[in-house]
């Protein structure tokens, strides 16, 4: 068995960064940067932050995905073999990547992918719980779109459903403390968040 030992520092001013247990997402909270860690040690990674709703603040800042991506659906094939139209566009999804019960994740994910959000510099405040890579993150977006597919109504038996990322960067998501939950800050979505 290998250890590879790798610095927690800003691969952009240095800082140490701060972390959870498994986290591969950091954002410094000195300069604000992003990094992904890799397996040659953290790389940076393009940052910004999403703006809370008129009359929501934020209370706790937690990792996000905006992942703009060309979609393609097809071969859609109707129960009792009929086929029906697909359809091709570009979109943009944002997608939690923090820990929370599926659920949750793809509510909120539906949710956000659905609103129009400004974005602005990254808090200088703790941003932890990133765990959830790109390609899991791809892979939460052709879940949701089989599952928006699914609920169409004619009765679908199977579908094609292609993903071409075109851009992503990571997004601090802005949320609020509440009695029964962690309420998005820019939906208003309450989901269950550890830490």
């Amino acid at each position: 068995m290998t250890l590879k030992l790798i610095s927690l520092d800003c691969p952009s001013c240095g800082s140490t960064l701060h972390g959870e247990g498994l986290d591969t997402i950091f954002f410094c909270e000195h300069c604000g940067d992003a990094a992904i860690l890799g397996e040659n040690g953290l790389e940076l990674a393009e940052g910004s932050a999403l703006v809370p709703a008129p009359g929501r603040h934020a209370e706790l800042w937690k990792p996000a995905w905006l992942i703009e991506a060309d979609v393609k659906v097809g071969d859609r094939v109707r129960a009792g073999g009929g086929r029906s139209e697909g359809w091709q566009a570009r979109r943009m999804f944002i997608i939690p990547a923090f820990v929370t019960p599926l659920g949750d994740l793809t509510r909120l994910a539906r949710a956000l992918s659905e609103k129009k959000s400004s974005t602005a510099e990254v808090p200088r405040e703790p941003i932890h719980g990133g765990t959830l890579a790109i390609e899991d993150a791809v892979t939460l977006i052709r879940h949701i779109l089989i599952g928006d597919e699914v609920r169409r109504s004619d009765m679908l038996a199977s579908v094609r459903v292609d993903i071409e990322i075109v851009a992503n960067r990571l997004v601090a998501l802005p949320f609020e403390r509440t009695g029964d939950g962690t309420r998005c800050a820019i939906t208003g979505v309450t989901v269950r968040v550890e830490g």
